[in-house]
């Protein structure tokens, strides 16, 4: 039998401070929009995952320069100011969704070759109306 507990109303406000943990949807959007900033930005409280691992290496490989400290939780990013240091890099996604189609857009606003790939996971991934939208914006795109 489960245990129950009594849960007695409180009678004023409650305060305090809560910390909810990273998520790697958010720190992921979060490091693109700091690399497209101009200057340096740290970001706190951030997720370490494989999908972060994945969107720092990635973003490292475009010449974006990307510190993460997992025993703090936080990452510094030197931003690009919207323009993509290198000319082309081949980008190893694993399996991140959120990576895929972030860094797809991204390097769509780059000038040069990028090259994005992911493991047999990632190949069943629905990407095509992201790109079919970005070709019709006139960007010289493909997806295998």
């Amino acid at each position: 039998m489960a245990k129950t507990y009594e849960v007695t109303p409180v009678s004023g406000p409650i305060q305090g401070t809560v910390r909810p943990p990273g998520s790697k949807s958010i720190t992921n959007r979060a490091l693109i929009v700091a690399a497209l900033a101009q200057g340096t930005t740290h970001l706190t409280g951030v997720l370490d995952s494989q999908d972060t691992q994945v969107m720092i290496e990635s973003l490292n490989r475009l010449g974006i320069r990307v510190d993460h400290d997992p025993n703090t939780c936080s990452i510094e990013v030197e931003g690009c100011g919207g323009k993509i240091p290198r000319k082309e890099a081949s980008l190893w996604l694993e399996n991140s969704g959120t990576s895929i189609r972030f860094l797809t857009a991204l390097c769509a606003a780059g000038e040069g070759e990028f090259v994005l790939d992911g493991n047999a996971r990632m190949q069943q991934r629905p990407i095509r109306d992201l790109v079919n939208s970005l070709k019709q914006l006139g960007v010289d795109v493909e997806c295998k």
